[in-house]
């Protein structure tokens, strides 16, 4: 068992989290985890395990009942939560872009909010369409409506960029588009992260999708972590019989897909 990061390598750190919404749902029951930075973390489960609300108490839209949720240094709670959303990127599934916005003021949206003037706004978007492979030239002045479904879910990662956070977070970020275009972004954006190191946090219920692109796993189950680690750990080490069903098919994904990361 690989020994825990040190305190100065972790980027998000859930520590003991609980979560209990108002009608008596349990939605977490005391998950403690890491994400480490550079890194991609893959959260995987099936619906209504809680990986989404995990997701959302590092930008503050669920604040944990018990427990926290520590964010550069320090807990969720002490942020202001303007400031903790403008701080970090965040893509998710169909992009969420702004319809009567065009592309190029999408892109520039989080750094318009953070005071950034309008010269630098449009060199940063051209920037970060061209990090995605589209041309500020061709796009820039178009509107969502007028892109196919690939090309917005890049705007939307573009968008995610251009503020240049460390930390992006990404829930269920290609699941509309089809096999072939989602495995062509997934390998651009992979790509990019690596060269970027950037955090990432990604909630995913693929399995191929997470053994392509995360660097470490977690897999949680009825508001429980049921193991953390990399991707061969799960094949290799399954926790238990649920971690062992849920990835039961992953050597299959890994023949398919050359191997998962070690």
């Amino acid at each position: 068992m690989p020994a825990p990061p040190d305190a100065s390598e972790v980027a998000v750190a859930w520590k003991d989290v609980r979560k209990v919404f108002a009608d008596g749902h349990q939605a977490l029951g005391g998950v403690s985890l890491d994400a480490r930075k550079g890194e991609v973390l893959a959260i995987l489960g099936t619906s209504g395990s809680g990986k989404t609300t995990l997701l959302k108490m590092v930008n503050r839209l669920n604040d944990p009942t018990s427990g926290e949720v520590v964010v550069g240094g320090k807990p969720t709670t002490a942020w202001d939560p303007i400031a903790l959303r403008l701080s970090m990127g965040y893509v998710i599934q169909e992009a969420g872009l702004m319809p009567h916005m065009t592309i190029e003021a999408n892109v520039g949206l989080v750094p318009k909010l953070k005071g950034v003037d309008k010269a630098k706004r449009t060199a940063d978007a051209h920037r970060c369409l061209n990090l995605v492979g589209l041309d500020p030239k061709l796009v820039g002045a178009r509107f969502p409506h007028q892109l196919s479904g690939g090309q917005r879910q890049r705007v939307g990662v573009a968008r995610a960029l251009a503020a240049d956070p460390d930390l992006i977070l990404m829930d269920e970020p290609f699941g509309a588009l089809d096999p072939i275009t989602r495995r062509e972004i997934q390998d651009e954006f992979r790509s990019l992260q690596r060269d970027l190191g950037k955090t990432v946090i990604l909630v995913t219920h693929d399995l191929r999708e997470a053994c392509r692109m995360a660097d470490h796993l977690a897999l949680v189950d009825h508001g429980r972590l049921v193991q953390a680690g990399r991707p061969a750990d799960f094949l290799e080490r399954p926790a238990n019989e649920f971690a062992r069903s849920f990835f039961q098919d992953a050597r299959a994904v890994t023949a398919i897909d050359g191997g998962a990361n070690p």
